[in-house]
């Protein structure tokens, strides 16, 4: 018969304790592009990303509606602007039995590729950017930004109505499939809209002088000219506008002219240009937590953060909103089951919404038509 001394008792809490105490770890991948021409949107994501767990792990963790504590831990991987790397990388994710989910790319040139081989390796993914079409969707990818298909008809709605917008003149990068698709959707929506589209110029990733395409735009005498590329294409076509004398007003999609990185680049040429967006702000004196998310970034990176930050944060965020639903660091499927629970959760870009089948679109995200006014500062156009 066990004699239950006060040393037996002691030595059996002690080694039972940590049982009860040990916070779970829920790790997630991160993939997207660190370098290459993915890597201005890219970065700026990874840095929510690492910065929302950091935060997270900070504060203590977080305990799910079952009472278990968890720490949150990243993985990063970098595609490079590449199909192949971000499939690969996706496999990767996929054979490691600790990965609940992955926060996958901001560009579409990795994000489309991903959803197939997602639905095959049965891994949650969510995208933070890629706005290029889905043609075949599948339980398991998710996607939390705005798309160019629900974007787009508004925002050239609103301008025609506002400014009678009849001629305008687009450059795209050719290589980035979101910015191929919503320069593509520009020029399939003019005739509903009621404009015409007097040039459709095509560039590729990494070039430097745009002058060709500018003279022949200029040539046009269009009355707006949309400008779709990343970061550094997109400041380059502005600025050498800029040097040929073209004068026209200014669209692009994904909020790109209120991106800081977007006026330094331009020396802020880029204001008063028109976008769409999901919300992005630096300050806003109605939503503190903005403010706080700003200052802690700054501080961490001594920057400040663009829009794919936020969607960095809130893929983070929603994430451990349905890790905290489903009471699971490992179950992939029932991970999955609780994303398509989250309703109208409020996340910095706005709100997330899914219900997927039958797709994996944010229903509840942002479409806001704004004109930048300073450095990453915008007026609503309504």
């Amino acid at each position: 018969m066990t004699r239950w001394t006060p040393l037996l008792v002691a030595t059996i809490l002690s080694m039972t304790a940590p049982a009860f105490s040990q916070d779970k770890v829920v790790h997630f991948s991160s993939i997207n592009g660190q370098t290459g021409q993915s890597a201005a949107y890219g970065s700026k994501v990874i840095e929510g990303v690492n910065l929302a767990a950091k935060a997270i792990n900070d504060a203590g963790g977080f305990a799910d509606k079952c009472g278990a504590r968890y720490k949150v831990k990243i993985t990063t991987g970098d595609m490079a602007n590449s199909r192949e790397q971000a499939v690969s990388l996706l496999r990767q994710a996929a054979a490691d039995a600790s990965v609940l989910a992955v926060v996958a790319p901001s560009p579409s040139t990795g994000y489309v590729p991903m959803v197939p081989v997602a639905g095959q390796l049965k891994i949650p993914i969510i995208a933070t950017g890629s706005a290029a079409p889905i043609k075949e969707w599948n339980p398991w990818a998710f996607r939390l930004n705005t798309v160019s298909k629900v974007a787009v008809p508004p925002l050239m709605r609103t301008l025609k109505a506002k400014f009678d917008v009849k001629r305008v003149a687009l450059v795209y990068d050719v290589t980035q499939d979101g910015q191929r698709g919503e320069a593509e959707l520009i020029k399939n929506t003019a005739k509903d809209v009621g404009y015409e589209v007097v040039a459709f110029e095509a560039f590729r990733a990494g070039d430097n002088d745009f002058r060709p395409q500018l003279s022949k735009i200029k040539a046009a005498k269009p009355d707006w000219i949309g400008i779709y590329g990343a970061t550094p294409e997109l400041a380059k076509v502005v600025t050498q506008m800029a040097e040929l004398g073209v004068k026209a007003e200014m669209i692009t999609g994904f909020g790109t002219f209120n991106d800081p990185v977007a006026w330094d680049l331009t020396e802020g040429r880029v204001k008063g240009g028109y976008s769409w967006s999901a919300y992005f702000a630096l300050e806003d004196p109605a939503r503190p937590e903005v403010a706080k998310m700003v200052q802690l970034y700054k501080k961490e990176y001594g920057h400040d953060p663009t829009l794919y930050s936020f969607y960095g944060w809130d893929a983070v965020h929603v994430y451990v909103e349905a890790v905290k639903r489903a009471c699971t660091p490992t179950d992939r499927d029932k991970f999955r089951q609780a994303l398509n629970t989250i309703d109208n959760v409020p996340t910095l870009s706005g709100k997330a919404t899914f219900k997927n089948p039958p797709d994996g679109e944010n229903l509840s995200a942002a479409v806001i038509v704004n004109q930048t006014t300073g450095r990453g500062t915008f007026e609503a156009i309504k």
